[in-house]
């Protein structure tokens, strides 16, 4: 795993820019994802008076659960994220553009959550939101799978089971958003497709790799 970049490090220029390209690439997806999460805050929409505390959870129960779901959606991506990167040792373009990719959509998040429980964007906005989470999930998956089988870019000591049990676990990701896209009653269909995903990335995972499960 790369150091963070240090100008006094002795290093060949080829060695340098190698490190310099992850730690510029890792900065930037780190920055995109922690002002996704912080700009979705923005949008809840607490009453300026309430009765009690009731009353003012009630008046602001929509923009706080769209906030909720931005930031856990947001997290499973960065999680997934995280754990890719961690498991690099270098960078190329096709990966960096594939990165790049998917932060464009990650920095949508705020914008496109809103279509869930506030009157903006009525089903189409719905259907938009469900879309842009499912493409983000789907270059995720490309991006395991590049990785993965590129010679040179993970390091040799991940094995090639832990290599498709990570594809297969973030391949869950767009297909848990899919129905958002299909279907008007996303709560339904999405939510219990999320928590069978989260339950199966902590409980399996950890069974088939026990020494690099994170």
């Amino acid at each position: 795993m790369s150091e963070p970049e240090s100008l006094a490090t002795v290093e060949g220029v080829d060695q340098h820019v190698r490190r310099h390209s992850y730690d510029r690439l890792l900065m930037l997806s780190d920055g995109i994802f922690a002002i996704a999460t912080t700009l979705a805050a923005l949008d809840v929409r607490i009453p300026n008076r309430a009765s009690g505390l009731g009353a003012l959870l009630v008046g602001s129960q929509r923009s706080l659960i769209a906030y909720g779901l931005s930031f856990m959606i947001t997290g499973i991506f960065w999680l997934n994220h995280r754990n890719l990167f961690a498991r690099l040792r270098r960078v190329d373009t096709p990966l960096t553009v594939m990165t790049l990719a998917m932060l464009g959509l990650i920095a949508l998040i705020p914008a496109t959550i809103r279509t869930l429980y506030l009157d903006e964007g009525g089903h189409a906005g719905i259907r938009l939101y469900g879309l842009t989470m499912c493409i983000c999930g789907i270059i995720s998956t490309i991006m395991w799978c590049y990785a993965s089988f590129r010679p040179g870019l993970m390091h040799a000591s991940i094995d090639r089971r832990e290599r498709w049990t990570r594809i297969l676990a973030t391949a869950g990701l767009p297909i848990c958003c899919l129905p958002v896209v299909l279907t008007d009653n996303f709560v339904v269909v999405m939510l219990p497709l999320l928590v069978v995903m989260i339950l199966l990335r902590r409980v399996m995972l950890p069974r088939l790799m026990p020494r690099t499960a994170g």
